[in-house]
């Protein structure tokens, strides 16, 4: 497609295409929706990219235009955008450059992009403009946003979203950029396809009830949510940046999730689980300044492990009956409230080999039973200790339990346990590794004297 603008409804209902901007820069090429109540692209075929445009709804955003749209990031204000300028109706050109296959180190299953592209441009059977309206009722919003959506729908078929894949396979969605209110990237029980380097404003990616194998992938999201929906399984959320929006959710009843390397900031909750009770993994993320770090909100069997979570109110947030989980190797400072707190019978979970350096590090209420520590053993801890134990106890005066307590055989567990809340104890917790005595490098050269 080339560069201009253009304000079209697309219905793709071809397999194996490529659709792209001419030199598949964002920046060159605006599409905005003719009809605000359907999708500015409704992807109804398998293995079908749509690459290097930038997306919005038709009233929404009516103030921008190709010619405002330069070096877009998530702190954009799109709101000062120029106005608009006249728009073009070709929107039936496809590029027939090849379809790039996306590397990466994971295991999902049959998530390629191997087919082969046509060379139809400007052929409708590839992908038809629809000018008509879907038919919608009043239904569920986006709940995308600190701004909900106005748009009509009735929880069927597309809603109204930039991208909408609908019961496809193999679909790769990369290097655009998405505006306005509406969903950016809507998948409705769409399997093994990849969402990678897309910026959104106001919308963000919603995999809905039954995605399976999805790859979401270094994508940038601004005021907006990210959100797995109902019975999603084997999906990969993997370094995104997500900010002052509400966060990256996962809903009930499916499980196997990974969320992994992403950095999220200034959201109202970072990573938020509720009744998952198939194992969910959450590691190596960066939460910064989000109200909850970690909500876990009646979820068995997940891992969380390897996160850093600061100046937020609350670290990590267990409620409602979460057990059987383990939390391991997290970096917990400078939480408002508390660096953990464990509510509504929260009980059985293993939290072990964390730092924790907040004000208040744990509150606990109307919960018991959960296990602080693993069995000693051999291997660096998350201060470097020699031996893995429990967590370690630290406060902002530096008087925590951890800083404070004895380590008379220097083994890197405190001599005496910590008590935690009522009858829970951490009965191995890290103490301050020793510092290291100071080397004398010099060395002296003696020639032996003969014999």
């Amino acid at each position: 497609m080339k560069a201009g603008e253009y304000q079209e409804n697309i219905i793709v209902n071809v397999s194996g295409i490529k659709i792209s901007s001419e030199f598949e820069n964002p920046e060159n090429v605006l599409i905005r929706a003719r009809n605000e109540n359907s999708s500015v692209f409704q992807i109804k075929a398998d293995n079908v990219t749509v690459s290097g445009f930038n997306i919005t709804g038709s009233d929404e955003a009516s103030n921008i235009s190709v010619s405002s749209i330069s070096n877009i990031s998530g702190s954009t204000n799109f709101s000062e955008m120029g106005s608009n300028s006249n728009n073009s109706n070709n929107s039936n050109n496809s590029s027939n450059s090849n379809n790039s296959s996306n590397s990466n180190n994971f295991n999902n299953s049959n998530n390629s992009n191997n087919s082969n592209n046509s060379n139809n441009s400007n052929n409708s059977n590839n992908f038809n403009n629809s000018n008509n309206s879907e038919s919608t009722n009043p239904g569920k919003g986006s709940g995308s946003g600190p701004d909900k959506p106005v748009y009509q729908w009735d929880g069927l078929g597309c809603p109204a979203a930039g991208i909408c894949l609908e019961q496809v396979n193999n679909c790769t969605i990369e290097n655009n950029t998405f505006f306005g209110k509406q969903y950016g990237v809507y998948l409705q029980d769409s399997k093994n396809s990849t969402v990678l380097k897309n910026t959104f404003f106001r919308n963000g990616i919603w995999l809905d009830e039954g995605c399976g194998k999805n790859l979401l992938i270094n994508n940038s999201i601004e005021e907006s949510k990210f959100i797995i929906g109902a019975n999603c399984w084997d999906n990969i959320m993997f370094q995104n940046r997500v900010s002052n929006s509400e966060g990256i959710s996962i809903a009930c009843c499916g499980g196997n999730n990974l969320v992994s390397g992403n950095e999220i900031v200034n959201c109202s909750n970072g990573i938020d689980i509720y009744d998952v009770q198939a194992r969910t993994v959450l590691r190596d993320n960066i939460i910064i300044g989000c109200e909850k770090g970690i909500y876990l909100t009646f979820v068995f069997d997940s891992r969380v492990y390897n996160n850093t979570i600061s100046n937020g109110t609350t670290g990590i947030f267990l409620r409602e009956d979460c057990h059987d989980n383990e939390l391991s190797n997290n970096t917990i400072t400078a939480s408002n409230e508390s660096g953990i707190y464990l509510l509504d019978y929260s009980a059985d979970n293993l939290i072990y080999n964390n730092y924790f350096n907040n004000s208040i590090n744990v509150k606990a209420e109307n919960t018991k039973g959960n296990i602080w520590n693993t069995t000693q053993s051999p291997g660096t801890n998350i201060v470097g200790g020699p031996n893995l134990g429990g967590n370690f106890w630290a406060d902002p005066e530096g008087t925590g339990f951890s800083q404070v307590s004895n380590d008379s055989n220097s083994d890197g567990i405190c001599d005496l346990p910590f008590q935690i809340n009522g009858s829970d104890f951490d009965y191995l917790p890290l103490a301050r590794p020793p510092f290291a005595a100071g080397v004398d490098l010099e060395v002296t050269i003696r020639i032996p004297e003969p014999k």
